[in-house]
């Protein structure tokens, strides 16, 4: 099958990229833009850990914004579009509302209209839990979505996009919904990231109201649930893919504190206003249509960061 992800050299996309290469024809759509969270001699490192394992793809660096790039990109004429280009953070959306809401919004308008113009048969198209807003309850697909951030609306917004462009056309969809994504391959300025560079330094673990809840996925977990979406029958509707049980920050920090043997103290700073209240995500729809089973519990899936982190240092 010929398949275009955009995003395809980000934390997830490269994962997905790596396990769909092998059975199919790849492009990806990229540009390599670093958001300044690392700088160029490091990014083309992580780039080139992450495609490691990739087999025969095409890379195309451009922007999901271009016209000329969604000409480029459709030249193959793939019939299964994964777009997962956006923002990586919502601090940085937060801070660059301008341009990180254009790539989430014109990005994903340019993908549908190319896809539709090119014959896709079916478009997925990656949000964000943030979508929700806040919640504490073991949340459905289907519960009312009130996002409290400008990424959380930008995403929201794609959603909309996504739906009314499939609406009477032969372009199929599905919506995913990730959440608290971390492991291997991962950026420094993502929560657990900070906790293992604090731990690993004997630093101070500062934590944003430690009793928040986390549906923290696990890498591998993440993107075999993309894929289980992207190649099932069951179309034009939204999945919840995450492990499914939440664990709250100051958890997941005391693991990190544990498995790294530190010395580190875990501060509790108070709650952030940028980020929602959170809980559990019921993926029981993905399990049951789309046959997705995670199977990277935190602890272990903290092991398995903390053991890439060393042999990276």
């Amino acid at each position: 099958m010929k398949i275009l992800i955009t995003g395809g050299n980000g934390f997830i996309g490269s994962k997905i990229v790596e396990m769909l290469s092998p059975k199919h024809s790849i492009t990806v759509l990229d540009n390599d833009d670093t958001y300044g969270l690392i700088s160029e001699k490091e990014l083309k490192s992580l780039y080139k850990w992450r495609q490691r394992n990739w087999k025969s793809t095409t890379f195309i660096n451009g922007d999901v914004r271009d016209p000329m790039m969604g000409l480029k990109a459709f030249k193959s004429r793939p019939s299964l579009v994964i777009h997962l280009a956006s923002y990586p953070r919502a601090k940085i959306v937060n801070n660059n509302p301008v341009e990180g809401v254009s790539q989430i919004v014109d990005g994903t308008t340019n993908m549908l209209w190319h896809a539709q113009q090119f014959g896709a048969k079916k478009f997925v198209y990656v949000s964000s839990s943030m979508v929700y807003g806040n919640f504490k309850h073991k949340i459905k697909e289907d519960a009312d979505t009130k996002p409290i951030n400008i990424y959380g609306e930008a995403k929201l917004t794609g959603e909309r996009l996504v739906k009314l462009f499939c609406k009477n056309s032969k372009l199929n969809y599905a919506i995913v919904r990730p959440s608290g994504v971390y492991g291997p391959g991962d950026l420094p300025d993502r929560v657990i990231s900070k906790f293992f560079e604090a731990a690993m330094n004997n630093k101070d673990l500062n934590v944003h109201n430690g009793d928040n809840k986390v549906d923290f996925t696990y890498r591998k977990d993440a993107a075999q649930g993309i894929i289980d979406v992207a190649l099932s029958v069951n179309q034009n509707t939204s999945f919840n893919i995450t492990y499914g049980s939440a664990r709250t920050l100051q958890h997941a920090a005391e693991l990190v504190v544990k498995i790294t043997k530190s010395k580190s103290k875990i501060i509790d700073t108070g709650r952030n206003a940028l980020y929602p209240d959170r809980g559990t995500l019921n993926i029981d729809r993905a399990q049951k249509l789309c046959g997705y089973k995670p199977k990277i519990n935190l602890k272990t899936g903290l092991q398995n960061y903390y053991e890439w982190l060393q042999n990276k240092v």
